[in-house]
């Protein structure tokens, strides 16, 4: 079931080239409006065109479907925008097994149903409760708040220690984001930088400094 919202359904589904991959939800889940995700080769197909026969109001939304990072980041913020519309649920039935495992983990970082629709529907498992920042120590969620653009980590160390962290354990939290690659480490003329990753942004609201002590 859809909730108690009903309007302006939304049906988000990968494609690949063929369409056959997305029939099959849109026979079996109910929708006002259908977005579908791909490749741009994708949309240049002979599969996309007999499905915009078939669904003239699509939207299509273009991701770079061998790029993890891409996918993830274009699913999760087309999620968001359809939410604000009503309720959203998410086929990944098609395309590439990169845009697939991309779909899903922004499904469950947004916290909408997702479904495997080929003969029958699967609902895939959605782990409640369990959020994306939880691994990470206080130290390392105030420090990732704080890294928002190149910064000499000097000056971003007398920061954390202005909010009363300690200087060994903020040096601590910035290299262990670094090797968890949402930290970037330089060094010019001999001082330390440390500038966010490409990744960064698609965790940074799921790493909000908790309360209490870092």
């Amino acid at each position: 079931m859809w909730g108690e919202r009903t309007g302006h359904r939304t049906l988000i589904a990968t494609m690949g080239f063929d369409e056959r991959h997305v029939l099959p939800a849109l026979r079996l889940m109910p929708y006002d409006r259908l977005v579908v995700v791909g490749g741009r080769d994708t949309f240049r197909s002979a599969g996309f065109r007999r499905l915009k026969d078939l669904e003239p109001s699509l939207r299509s939304v273009v991701v770079r479907p061998f790029d993890l990072l891409d996918s993830l980041g274009t699913v999760r913020r087309t999620i968001v925008d359809s939410a604000r519309a009503g309720p959203v649920r998410l086929s990944v039935s098609g395309g590439t097994k990169i845009l697939a495992n991309a779909a899903i983990l922004a499904a469950f970082l947004e916290g909408i149903e997702t479904w495997y629709c080929e003969t029958t529907p699967i609902r895939l498992p959605v782990l409640a409760g369990v959020r994306l920042g939880e691994p990470f120590p206080a130290s390392e969620r105030a420090i990732m708040q704080l890294v928002r653009r190149p910064v000499a980590v000097e000056r971003l160390v007398a920061r954390a220690l202005a909010g009363g962290m300690s200087r060994r354990t903020a040096l601590a939290a910035v290299r262990s984001l670094a090797s968890k690659g949402l930290v970037t480490l330089d060094v010019r003329a001999g001082r330390s930088f440390a500038r966010p990753s490409d990744r960064a942004a698609l965790f940074r609201s799921h790493l909000a400094a908790a309360p209490g002590k870092a």
